[in-house]
Protein backbone atom coordinates (compact mmCIF):
# COMPACT_ATOMS: atom_id res chain seq x y z
CA UNK A 1 0.00 0.00 0.00
CA UNK A 2 1.28 3.48 -0.79
CA UNK A 3 0.26 6.86 0.57
CA UNK A 4 0.23 10.42 -0.64
CA UNK A 5 -0.02 13.68 1.25
CA UNK A 6 -1.99 16.74 0.16
CA UNK A 7 -1.75 20.00 2.11
CA UNK A 8 -4.66 22.41 2.21
CA UNK A 9 -4.25 26.09 3.05
CA UNK A 10 -6.43 29.14 2.93
CA UNK A 11 -5.15 31.28 0.07
CA UNK A 12 -7.54 33.99 1.24
CA UNK A 13 -10.75 34.04 3.23
CA UNK A 14 -12.86 32.77 0.35
CA UNK A 15 -10.67 30.17 -1.36
CA UNK A 16 -8.50 27.20 -0.42
CA UNK A 17 -5.29 26.12 -2.12
CA UNK A 18 -4.10 22.53 -2.50
CA UNK A 19 -0.48 21.40 -2.72
CA UNK A 20 0.78 17.88 -3.37
CA UNK A 21 3.44 17.20 -0.72
CA UNK A 22 4.55 13.80 -2.01
CA UNK A 23 4.05 10.07 -2.47
CA UNK A 24 5.33 7.65 0.18
CA UNK A 25 5.82 3.89 0.49
CA UNK A 26 4.91 3.76 4.16
CA UNK A 27 2.46 5.46 6.47
CA UNK A 28 5.37 6.42 8.72
CA UNK A 29 7.04 8.34 5.88
CA UNK A 30 3.76 10.09 5.05
CA UNK A 31 3.34 11.09 8.71
CA UNK A 32 6.92 12.41 8.84
CA UNK A 33 6.27 14.54 5.73
CA UNK A 34 3.04 15.81 7.28
CA UNK A 35 4.87 16.80 10.46
CA UNK A 36 7.53 18.66 8.43
CA UNK A 37 4.77 20.54 6.59
CA UNK A 38 3.16 21.59 9.87
CA UNK A 39 6.49 22.50 11.48
CA UNK A 40 7.39 24.69 8.52
CA UNK A 41 4.05 26.52 8.65
CA UNK A 42 4.34 27.06 12.42
CA UNK A 43 7.89 28.40 12.13
CA UNK A 44 6.80 30.85 9.41
CA UNK A 45 4.10 32.29 11.67
CA UNK A 46 6.03 32.21 14.96
CA UNK A 47 7.21 35.48 16.51
CA UNK A 48 8.98 36.13 19.81
CA UNK A 49 6.64 36.41 22.79
CA UNK A 50 3.78 34.64 21.06
CA UNK A 51 1.76 32.10 23.07
CA UNK A 52 1.02 28.61 21.85
CA UNK A 53 -2.67 29.49 21.60
CA UNK A 54 -1.86 32.50 19.40
CA UNK A 55 0.47 30.47 17.17
CA UNK A 56 -2.08 27.68 16.79
CA UNK A 57 -4.76 30.23 15.86
CA UNK A 58 -2.45 31.64 13.16
CA UNK A 59 -1.77 28.12 11.93
CA UNK A 60 -5.50 27.45 11.63
CA UNK A 61 -5.94 30.67 9.67
CA UNK A 62 -2.86 30.49 7.41
CA UNK A 63 -0.99 27.20 7.79
CA UNK A 64 -1.04 24.19 5.55
CA UNK A 65 -3.07 21.29 6.93
CA UNK A 66 -1.75 17.98 5.53
CA UNK A 67 -4.03 15.03 4.84
CA UNK A 68 -2.78 11.51 4.19
CA UNK A 69 -4.53 9.40 1.55
CA UNK A 70 -4.12 5.78 0.48
CA UNK A 71 -3.27 5.52 -3.22
CA UNK A 72 -5.13 2.27 -3.82
CA UNK A 73 -8.61 3.55 -3.02
CA UNK A 74 -8.04 7.34 -2.85
CA UNK A 75 -9.43 7.48 0.67
CA UNK A 76 -8.32 9.51 3.64
CA UNK A 77 -6.11 7.56 5.99
CA UNK A 78 -6.79 8.37 9.63
CA UNK A 79 -4.31 5.82 10.89
CA UNK A 80 -2.06 7.12 13.61
CA UNK A 81 -1.89 10.86 12.89
CA UNK A 82 -4.10 13.85 13.64
CA UNK A 83 -2.66 16.99 12.03
CA UNK A 84 -4.54 19.45 14.24
CA UNK A 85 -3.53 17.75 17.48
CA UNK A 86 0.09 17.66 16.31
CA UNK A 87 -0.03 21.35 15.31
CA UNK A 88 -1.50 22.36 18.67
CA UNK A 89 1.16 20.40 20.57
CA UNK A 90 4.01 21.77 18.44
CA UNK A 91 2.71 25.34 18.80
CA UNK A 92 2.82 24.96 22.57
CA UNK A 93 6.34 23.48 22.40
CA UNK A 94 7.64 26.25 20.13
CA UNK A 95 6.24 28.93 22.41
CA UNK A 96 7.47 27.32 25.62
CA UNK A 97 3.95 26.24 26.61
Amino acid sequence: MTFYVEAYSKADSAEKALRHVGDFDTLEAAIAASKRTIDSALLREHTAGMTGVELFAKFQAYGELPCIFRNEDKTLSGLGFNALIYAKQRAAELCGK
